[in-house]
């Protein structure tokens, strides 16, 4: 009898207190799922805080669980170089795209994994829909954020998801299969709303997606990758995109 497979893609760089504490929770949240086999991959860009190590240990009792090394080009290439191996390692029906800093909570997989195997493309934990939520961050942040979001919305589709910058997602992997790859994604935090603007149009069909309610919690060890390089990053892609939207007839 055929299972069902997803495969969560976890970019690191030093998350070795925050991965002991993830992984476990991760395969919890499986449990919830019997008609899928889970597989957790965690894509390290070469951590000096022992997060592979950490990573390694877990795997050697749970065989579910490996690890894909890399140099530290940012998140963007980390999630490409994930996804790519995992497509051809795993063969999975469903790719998600989680954070590995404990914002993100597990026990929303089996909602988003459940969402795209009930025929949806792509499900989002999304946080600025009605029971979702940004959580306790600076609120400075948080206007950027709703502010980014309502700006990203229009460039993207006004009918899109409110919660372009999420990066808690479940892909169904044909939907990955056929999105044109001869336009290059960005490297840095700015592939977030990129490739879900890849996703959204891709032009054989209409993708359909929704969003579920998350809620976003605090960090848990470490620090915070986002800073000033990251917000200039995005904004330079933001702008070219809307350049090219002006183009377009």
């Amino acid at each position: 009898m055929y299972r069902k497979k997803a495969c969560v893609v976890l970019p690191t760089y030093n998350e070795a207190g925050n991965v002991p504490i993830l992984i476990p929770r991760i395969l919890r949240a499986a449990e919830h799922l019997p008609e899928f086999d889970l597989h957790v991959l965690v894509v390290d860009d070469a951590s000096p805080d022992g997060t592979a190590r950490e990573v390694e240990r877990l795997s050697r009792r749970h065989p579910e669980v490996s690890l894909l090394c890399g140099r530290k080009q940012g998140i963007g290439e980390a999630y490409q170089r994930g996804m790519a191996h995992a497509l051809t390692a795993f063969d999975p029906d469903l790719i998600v795209q989680m954070d590995a800093d404990l914002q993100h909570d597990p026990s929303l997989l089996p909602s988003l994994i459940l969402s795209c195997d009930s025929g949806y493309d792509v499900a989002i934990g999304s946080r600025l829909v009605p029971g979702g939520s940004l959580g306790d961050i600076p609120w400075v942040r948080r206007v950027l954020s709703r502010l980014g979001n309502r700006l990203l919305r229009l460039l993207i589709s006004p009918e899109g998801p409110r919660d372009c910058t999420s990066g808690f997602r479940c892909i169904r992997a044909d939907l990955l299969n056929r999105i044109d790859s001869s336009t290059p994604l960005p490297r840095g935090h700015a592939f977030l709303w990129v490739f879900l603007q890849s996703l959204l149009q891709v032009g054989d069909r209409t993708v359909q997606f929704q969003e579920i309610p998350m809620q976003f919690h605090p960090r848990g060890h470490g620090k915070s990758k986002l800073g000033v390089r990251m917000a200039l990053d995005s904004a330079t892609h933001l702008v070219r995109c809307a350049l090219r939207r002006s183009r377009t007839p």
